[in-house]
């Protein structure tokens, strides 16, 4: 089982209005992902002295902080007497080479955060910041809600954040804005998978592609037929061209345009197998039968970009 651990500062100048929102969301999205996968701990108006104690008492996988950075690159907390404190990010990444060891993914949700994800990614697998522009709240919190959906899937760190980065363009989002994925030396965060069995690598990706054209191809008649879900199609056809796409050799071998081309559709027929399902949920079958649609039509472009590469 995954750990994770949503940690909230609030200091008294600056109130964020949203919190509970943001964690509400996130939960949401990593529930889905069933309540034996994920284990959801939470504690809010945290002290910088408490995330210490946090840390060591939940021996988290997965770190969220929500609150604010300065422009200095100082989060910002309030401490036991109630007074504002700004902590330097060389503090914080101090606290993370020594208790960030099974730590695999830091998630600063605050604005100017971007020094301090450089520095505690020196520690820790995967660190996302925001960069030193000020990114909405709502722009922020959706970023989040649609990272976590994806990782509660079994994406990877590098697909979760990729799809987030794919919303917020989506939305208008300034690209000055848009958060930053940082890294520790050695690490490829498309190959971080965190689920509950822990943070693994992915299976060896197959040689070739075009060797299961076939399959996927009756896998979408079945799919066109109705002897198949949308979701038990977008299973069939992920893993393996996100494997192939995952070895440098075969993004060579077909181009940056068709690799580019390929992974983008699959990333946006993701987010509509997501959205489908969440309006099925809620009972909104109009809606839902609309997304339907437009998701059959990314289908059959994938199939038509797979028969291009495979022809090359």
């Amino acid at each position: 089982m995954i750990t994770f651990l949503f940690l909230s500062a609030q200091p008294e100048m600056q109130p964020r209005s949203n919190l509970m929102i943001e964690y509400t969301y996130i939960r949401q999205e990593l529930d889905v992902a069933g309540k034996e996968v994920f284990k959801i701990e939470q504690y809010h108006n945290t002290y910088f002295s408490e995330i210490r104690k946090q840390l060591l008492l939940h021996k988290p996988q997965i770190v969220h902080f929500s609150g604010h950075g300065s422009k200095t690159s100082e989060l910002i907390f309030r401490n036991e007497k109630g007074v504002e404190e700004a902590v330097p990010s060389d503090a914080l990444s101090e606290l993370f080479k020594i208790l960030g060891k099974d730590i695999h993914l830091v998630f600063l949700n605050g604005c100017y955060s971007q020094e301090q994800a450089e520095a505690i990614a020196k520690h820790v697998d995967c660190v996302i910041g925001m960069p030193r522009s000020v990114i909405s709240e709502d722009g922020a919190i959706q970023f989040a809600k649609s990272f976590y959906s994806t990782l509660g899937f079994g994406r990877s760190v590098q697909d979760a954040f990729d799809l987030a980065v794919h919303d917020l363009r989506y939305l208008s989002i300034p690209s000055e804005v848009i958060p930053q994925i940082l890294k520790k030396d050695g690490v490829d965060p498309s190959k971080i998978i965190i689920n509950g069995n822990g943070t693994q690598p992915p299976p060896p990706p197959p040689s070739n592609i075009c060797d299961q054209v076939s399959t996927i191809k009756q896998g979408h008649q079945n799919l066109l037929m109705q002897k198949m879900t949308i979701n038990e199609f977008f299973e069939i056809i992920a893993d393996p061209i996100f494997k192939f796409l995952s070895v440098s050799n075969n993004k060579k071998k077909i181009g940056e345009v068709n690799s580019n081309a390929l992974n983008l559709l699959l990333i946006n027929l993701s987010g509509k197998v997501k959205e489908y399902e969440n309006l099925k949920q809620i009972g909104n079958d109009d809606k839902a039968n609309i997304i339907l649609n437009e998701s059959l039509t990314v289908c059959s472009k994938i199939i038509e970009k797979l028969e291009d590469i495979c022809n090359l």
